[in-house]
């Protein structure tokens, strides 16, 4: 069997604090049986295992999908939402990246510039 990593996920309840201090964030939504979702997934771990300063975190939608719905209004997943160092909501991206297509969609937003 293939060994596949992906983020560990985490409660919203856990990381929302983490939104807004001082450092872009991504949430990254998706489901454990969805692809799209373990490929982005794959990807967000490969950039946190060369960065791991980077504030990256995968929510379990179907668990949390009150979270999905009422807060953030989302319908579909894998979904990634990205926040500024404020905390402001200032992307968000259905489906699917490549990690070339990725990173330079987080260094737009932020990423890199604590190096």
């Amino acid at each position: 069997m293939i060994d596949i990593k992906t983020l560990e996920v985490q409660k919203y309840a856990d990381i929302k604090d983490k939104i807004g201090n001082g450092k872009p964030t991504i949430i990254a939504f998706g489901m454990k049986h969805c692809y799209s979702c373990l490929a982005m997934s794959k990807v967000f771990k490969e950039i946190l295992e060369e960065h791991p300063e980077y504030q990256i975190y995968s929510v379990d939608g179907q668990k949390e999908r009150l979270i999905l719905r009422d807060k953030y209004k989302l319908k579909l997943m894998p979904v990634q939402l990205f926040f500024d160092a404020e905390g402001n909501e200032v992307f968000r991206h259905e489906g699917a990246y490549k990690k070339p297509v990725l990173e330079i969609i987080m260094k737009k937003y932020g990423f890199g510039e604590y190096e």
